[in-house]
């Protein structure tokens, strides 16, 4: 769904905003937060509903916290939510959920969508992220989540070539290691470069657009992005010229 690479996009728009936060990484089968990110993420493996607790005793050490549950897990987590009375214990420590909503017309993606905004209803804040690049989304704007969640911010993750990101996945195999965007940046053509950097300020702009639903307090945020305005292209008559 591109999860990761929206993660990694949230991530550096933290880190650039000036908010302190944290992340979890619970993805035992790919550790991308954790590969990425080795001295801002803590690693806490979910393989079943027990998984969850290390999750709940942590949360909360910052001012905002990311955790990236495995795929196809939405069920268990779920379930190990109301076990250990999960909603009441973020109530107690006074968190506010935002939960990602992918508007994908997978069947999966759209079940899993239901669950969650069933289970969580108003207890939590929604976003409905579109990826045209990696996903359609005409049945989701069709379906009753979609008009369930009609008020919901949208963010509309930009495309990404796919030269730019063999780009970087070379630049991570000569360098051995899980390179983020930001860490591939310095090694890529210049090319590369400047759409990297026109992707994240796109997106930074529309993190900005929607703090109130990513961040406890608006008035976190110490830098702002600098916005230039992108040029319409001119309609020309070819029989006018």
């Amino acid at each position: 769904m591109g999860r990761s690479t929206f993660q990694q996009a949230l991530i550096s728009w933290f880190a650039h905003a000036g908010v302190e936060f944290s992340a979890i990484d619970t993805d035992s089968e790919h550790m991308t937060l954790s590969s990425w990110y080795p001295d801002i993420a803590t690693f806490h493996p979910y393989r079943g509903e027990d998984d969850l607790l290390p999750c709940l005793n942590q949360a909360g050490g910052a001012p905002v916290e990311l955790i990236d549950f495995p795929a196809q897990a939405t069920n268990s987590v779920l379930t190990a939510f109301n076990h250990f009375n999960a909603l009441q214990i973020f109530r107690d420590k006074a968190i506010r959920l935002t939960v990602l909503i992918f508007a994908s017309d997978e069947r999966a993606a759209l079940t899993s969508g239901a669950q969650i905004v069933s289970t969580l209803d108003n207890q939590a804040d929604y976003i409905v992220v579109t990826n045209p690049a990696r996903f359609t989304s005409q049945v989701y704007f069709t379906s009753k989540l979609a008009e369930r969640l009609k008020d919901a911010p949208k963010l509309d993750m930009p495309r990404i070539t796919g030269a730019t990101i063999e780009a970087i996945d070379s630049a991570s195999k000569k360098a051995r290691k899980a390179l983020t965007f930001r860490d591939a940046e310095p090694l890529l053509e210049i090319g590369s470069k400047y759409e990297l950097e026109h992707w994240r300020n796109r997106l930074f702009a529309q993190f900005e657009d929607h703090a109130a639903a990513l961040l406890p307090d608006q008035d976190l945020v110490v830098n702002k992005v600098v916005r230039i305005a992108a040029k319409p292209l001119v309609t020309v008559d070819p029989f006018a010229i």
